[in-house]
């Protein structure tokens, strides 16, 4: 136990806010919150009216905003907060001389001035022990608040704690250009970004304690706590809703299978293709027809944004310092689809990987560019699937050739459509266009070669592919028009397919 630090804090009356005044008749109840937080407004509203009958038994309780005092009022108001009430203006000297991590925390200030006891979030055994230790002081059995759902929910950052590099509040002065501001301090993939203020990374976050960490982001090894994913979800103009599935993203991206440190270094192109299954396409507004691989809809750009900003601002690859690549692509700069299961005349990609189809997923795959594969005039699906094939023949390399690695074609619902009718299975497919495309190992050697093509007999057929099982095959676009499309792989570094549910675990708590 450590003495309770001195308040600066504003109150509703005239006179000074203190620590010696509010304990003069016993203890008092410190409950420190923020009007952006949903548990602080749970807290507020189950606590409340329990604060007339402690002050009467000596348990004073105060209910500090990180807010203006007219917000605090207003809002203790509504949710019947029968306490005291005051609020502390930035830089929040109250909240960080009590250390706080997140709001809503409470901390137990006993009659000799100390802190006996503190608990952060909503915890409903943890605030039950704190006020019975409250009737220890005073020799009275105090009301406790019921033992109602949820009985344990984590809070918000506290304003004091924000990420000081990524969700630091952004200057709104009248010469200050906020655009210009944040391409100053290097928060940008080159285009413009929404400034990460502690407002919206603390909407963002939805309540999830922003310290939890997803761990280290290669190649510099940044920490990706929660609140600095949602900073880059904020700086990528996701909204709210979106966050589950850039949490997840990021969780697949960061898995070591997935190798995200040799695709943010290396001199390939290679950018990280985000695939959307499940209920949540539907539910956050994930585009999966017409232009699914453009432009025009916001969560496909700022999901697949976030993910690369979280790369490059927390994991240093920056293009021309950590990032080597050669040229690059678009996709680079953010890659998200979303699967069109309900025109799928296949299982969709998450139920291939073993989840069900229920369950909200995202897929990463380390991938190049996509080529655009026309087709309009074949009438059967043998011809079709040779078309798809050899399209992607020059996929990375145009005699490295078998490709370990896997290409995803993306199936437009016209030739996914041929294949239905045809009665086709996605094993099928594959299995036609491995074996569709193969050429002679002496015709390989001709400039760059793998191994494998040097050591062949130059009359052996080697196949583009290592295995069927490299050809991946979702769908997607617009009803019209028979255009499919190739993303080659990310090859010679071992990335793997790597999937996560969306909200699993959710919300994230320490």
């Amino acid at each position: 136990m450590h003495r309770a630090p001195a308040l600066s804090v504003s109150g509703i009356g005239p006179g000074e806010v203190t620590i010696s005044g509010l304990t003069a008749g016993g203890c008092v109840l410190l409950l420190f919150v923020s009007e952006e937080c949903p548990t602080s407004a749970m807290t507020l509203r189950r606590l409340g009216p329990l604060c007339r009958s402690w002050q009467s038994a000596g348990l004073a309780s105060l209910a500090v905003f990180e807010d203006p005092l007219e917000v605090a009022v207003r809002m203790a108001r509504r949710l019947g907060w029968l306490g005291l009430v005051a609020s502390e203006d930035p830089p929040y000297e109250t909240s960080r001389a009590y250390r706080l991590v997140s709001v809503p925390t409470a901390a137990l200030v006993d009659p000799a001035g100390t802190i006996a006891a503190t608990v952060t979030g909503w915890d409903h055994a943890a605030l039950v022990a704190l006020i019975g230790r409250a009737g220890v002081f005073l020799g009275a059995e105090l009301a406790i608040p019921e033992a109602t759902e949820p009985l344990l929910k984590p809070g918000c950052s506290s304003k004091a704690a924000i990420d000081p590099e990524l969700a630091a509040a952004v200057s709104t002065a009248a010469d200050t250009d906020e655009v210009e501001e944040m391409f100053e301090r290097g928060w940008t993939d080159g285009l413009p970004v929404v400034p990460p203020t502690q407002e919206r990374v603390e909407a963002m976050l939805g309540g999830c304690d922003g310290r939890v960490s997803l761990g280290p982001v290669p190649p510099d090894m940044g920490e990706a706590t929660l609140a600095r994913v949602a900073s880059c979800a904020v700086l990528a103009g996701c909204r709210p809703a979106y966050f589950p599935v850039v949490v997840a993203a990021a969780q697949a991206a960061l898995d070591p299978a997935f190798n995200l440190h040799g695709q943010a270094v290396t001199t390939q192109p290679a950018g990280q293709l985000v695939v959307v299954n499940g209920p949540v396409r539907q539910a956050i507004g994930l585009n999966s027809g017409m232009g699914a691989l453009g432009p025009g809809f916001r969560a496909n750009l700022t999901i697949g944004r976030a993910l690369r900003l979280l790369v490059t601002l927390t994991g240093g690859a920056v293009p021309g310092k950590l990032d080597r690549a050669t040229q690059g692509h678009m996709g680079k700069i953010g890659f998200c689809i979303a699967e069109d299961e309900e025109v799928s005349p296949w299982k969709p990609l998450h139920v291939e990987r073993g989840f069900q189809p229920g369950q909200s997923v995202v897929t990463v795959i380390g991938c190049d560019a996509p080529l655009s594969i026309s087709d309009h005039r074949s009438r059967t699906p043998d011809d079709l699937a040779w078309v798809l094939a050899w399209a992607a023949a020059s996929a990375w390399s145009t005699n490295w050739w078998p490709l370990d690695e896997p290409s995803v074609f993306v199936i437009c619902p016209e030739h996914a459509e041929m294949f239905r009718a045809a009665g086709w299975t996605k094993q099928q497919l594959r299995q036609f266009m491995f074996e569709a495309v193969h050429k002679p190992a002496g015709e390989l050697r001709r400039g760059e070669a793998t191994p494998f093509v040097h050591a062949a007999d130059p009359g052996l057929q080697v196949p583009k592919w290592a295995s069927p099982e490299a050809i991946v095959l979702i769908v997607a676009g617009g009803e019209a028009g028979r255009y499919s499309a190739v993303l080659g792989p990310c090859t010679g570094m071992g990335s793997q397919i790597v999937s996560r549910e969306v909200g699993s675990p959710w919300p994230l708590t320490t």
